[in-house]
């Protein structure tokens, strides 16, 4: 099989995918399964929030790409070195202003 494009989803959203494959009955590979549990045991928000978040984190701070918005939106940081911390994983690095609107925006 040849991936012909990727986008970035929640865990919110894989969540929400594995339920409906497994309440249709569908069984649920071990990898799938393991996933399932994750997100059941880490997912704060549901998909359509999760979304929304990381897109207005997206339109007030345009230096961030489309996977650092969704995994500040999952994980939610409440201080600036965590959002730095989880900015590492994508080597994305914003000023300490988009740090502060980023974290008012997450506190609402």
């Amino acid at each position: 099989m040849k991936v012909l494009a990727t986008t970035p989803t929640s865990t919110a959203k894989v969540k929400e995918v594995l339920e409906k494959r497994a309440e249709a009955g569908e069984e649920l590979g071990y990898e799938q399964q393991n996933a399932l549990e994750h997100a059941e045991e880490f997912t704060e928000l549901d998909s359509k929030k999760t979304a929304s978040l990381a897109s207005k984190l997206r339109k007030e701070v345009p230096s961030l790409d489309e996977e650092s918005a969704m995994k500040l939106a999952e994980l939610q940081p409440s201080t600036p070195e965590l959002v730095k911390s989880i900015l590492l994983y994508s080597k994305t690095e914003i000023s300490e202003e988009e740090t502060e609107r980023v974290l008012n925006i997450i506190k609402g």
